[in-house]
């Protein structure tokens, strides 16, 4: 199945969504049983194509879903409810998805099914609703899942938000760094060499920095090309099994893995998802290939009615917190409560740690460039005093 991004007509409006279809005629087809005369059809292409096309944030989509619990809590109809959140929504692809949904609902179409064929929507959020479908738990599953995307998008924000002025100051001092040594210091070198002196020794090092700098840039295409093609030389899961055993990176990732998978668990078990579909969706939330594996190994085990906590304790990755509340949770009959905060605790981890090294690293890098400024600036100066005497 292919996707494909359209624009159309539909009762004099102008419409836009996605929708997955085998080839251009199915999708054409499709558009018809949905009422909408296309004007542009575009197959959508895989992310790193479409780094900068409009996408829908978590944040958007946590506004959208919880805009629409509250107008179902009101007592408003589900189709009535879609019409006006597609007006109230900015994003184009996100209206043209709402607009999508109702549509397909208004012809018998299945809810949750509605809602997977837009290919916007989460998948948990789908089969969340296949539990449900229309019943009285409706706008609690969109509150929940609006809730969940919000939380999401607010870690995000806070990660970013630390993490920026560092690296702006960073970015700034080497390139001011990157001009002084390739143009400033040169220039005088050429100068005092023209005067017949031989360069301080600082400057000499400094120079041949600048080579080894020159060589870097030129192959620096070549890096990020092996970079992007990483995968044809260390397989992605043996990568991210690296990636766990990193210092600081590795504790990131495993907090951050567990949390929103926690948090999706929770989420699913709260909507009366039985518990295999639900173990199933929370481990497609992990990020991590190799620990994703490691916990899609459990669920046939689970099936088969094993304990969760048990099988956890036989792998090594998984800390001793996180199983202990699980099988707490397990053994009150409040799992879903162990769940939800076991993501908040590790939420808190990971920014913990994240503030923690951004404490040390502002400093670290100001201090670094700080030497190395005095440095190229002893290495220009030196020269200076050279010339100067020369000219006496």
């Amino acid at each position: 199945m292919k996707s494909y991004v359209y624009e159309g007509i539909k009762e004099g409006k102008r419409v836009k969504g996605i929708l997955k279809a085998k080839d251009r005629r199915e999708l054409l087809k499709n558009l018809k049983y949905e009422g909408i005369k296309p004007i542009k059809i575009e197959e959508k292409k895989d992310r790193k194509f479409t780094l900068f096309r409009k996408k829908v944030s978590e944040e958007e989509l946590s506004f959208a879903l919880i805009q629409l619990s509250v107008l179902l809590s009101s007592g408003m109809p589900l189709t009535k409810a879609l019409e006006l959140l597609s007006s109230q929504v900015e994003n184009e692809l996100l209206a043209g998805a709402i607009n999508q949904i109702k549509s397909s609902i208004e012809k018998g179409d299945n809810l949750a099914e509605a809602f997977r064929r837009t290919d916007i929507f989460p998948e948990f959020l789908s089969e969340m609703l296949t539990v449900v479908q229309r019943g009285e738990n409706l706008e609690y599953i969109f509150q929940v899942a609006g809730e969940y995307l919000q939380k999401i998008a607010e870690f995000k924000g806070k990660v970013i938000s630390s993490i920026t002025y560092p690296l702006v100051v960073i970015l700034f001092s080497f390139v001011s760094l990157f001009i002084a040594v390739k143009v400033v210091v040169p220039k005088i070198a050429n100068v005092l060499e023209s005067f017949g002196k031989e360069l301080p020794f600082i400057t000499k090092v400094i120079l041949v920095f600048a080579d080894v700098l020159s060589v870097l840039l030129i192959l620096s295409p070549l890096v990020l090309i092996a970079f992007h093609f990483r995968e044809k030389f260390i397989k992605r899961e043996k990568q991210h099994f690296i990636l766990l055993n990193l210092p600081i990176l590795g504790k990131l990732n495993l907090y951050f893995n567990l949390s929103r998978f926690s948090r999706v668990l929770a989420m699913l078990l709260s909507a009366s998802v039985p518990i295999n579909s639900a173990l199933n969706l929370a481990v497609k939330s992990i990020s991590n290939v190799y620990l994703r594996k490691k916990f899609s190994k459990l669920i046939s085990e689970v099936e088969k009615g094993k304990s969760f906590s048990a099988l956890l304790s036989k792998e090594k990755e998984i800390p001793e917190l996180f199983i202990n509340l699980v099988e707490t949770g397990e053994t009150s009959g409040e799992l879903e409560r162990m769940l939800n905060l076991l993501s908040e605790i590790y939420e808190k981890y990971s920014e913990r740690v994240i503030n923690f090294w951004l404490r040390i690293v502002e400093p670290l890098a100001i201090l670094i460039i700080g030497i190395t400024v005095g440095i190229i600036a002893v290495s220009v100066i030196l020269p200076l005093t050279e010339i100067t005497a020369g000219v006496r």
